[in-house]
């Protein structure tokens, strides 16, 4: 941290999702992860960041290693300060590139070909087995290290309590269940396999 430049460290802060696949260098993310310093990305399949369905694979490590890479190169320059000296001391600080994959197909899945299909959370927490959650978790977070992700938005560890009204929100399939003891123990399960 003593080696970032206050552009660095404000730019560690954000976490920004783009339009489209295009990271060419000039592109509008391209500029944020090198002359903004962006800490991280997010893919989304509503901001089309996904290829069709035959290309998903090969096109999501395109990006996310292209977008590393550009980081890459963009610290290989020396930064200036703000007398324009340069500074010799910058580091490579990797980007984090996030998704939130929940499990169960489309809607709540990204990327919803070429990847194991896994069952969403209630399924898993219907099991009472947290060693099933670690199996899964491992399994998404093999796939997803794979494509170039380093950061996974998930698992929800809300709790079903109540049943839905017209006014609520309702949580359908997206949580382990309606019990906090065993959410807690499913979701850390789950969270052990995807470290793994």
């Amino acid at each position: 941290l003593a080696k970032m430049t206050p552009a660095e460290k404000v730019g560690q802060l954000f976490l920004v999702t783009f339009k489209g696949a295009d990271i060419a260098p000039g592109s509008a993310i391209s500029n944020l992860v090198t002359a903004n310093h962006v800490g991280g990305v997010v893919f989304s399949s509503s901001n089309d960041n996904f290829s069709p369905p035959d290309n998903v694979l090969a096109d999501v490590y395109r990006m996310t290693t292209g977008l590393q890479s550009q980081v890459w190169e963009a610290y290989g320059q020396p930064p200036t300060n703000v007398v324009g000296e340069t500074q010799a001391d910058s580091r490579f600080i990797p980007l984090f590139i996030g998704i939130s994959q929940e499990g169960g197909g489309y809607p709540y899945d990204q990327i919803i070909n070429g990847t194991t299909e896994l069952p969403d959370q209630m399924a898993i927490g219907a099991t009472w087995k947290s060693s099933l959650a670690r199996d899964v978790g491992a399994v998404m977070g093999d796939e997803l290290s794979k494509l170039g992700f380093n950061l996974f938005l998930g698992p929800s560890l809300d709790v079903l309590d109540t049943l839905p009204a017209e006014d609520s929100e309702d949580l359908g399939t997206r949580t382990f269940g309606g019990d906090p003891y065993w959410v807690g123990l499913m979701g850390q399960a789950y969270i052990q396999g995807l470290h793994e």
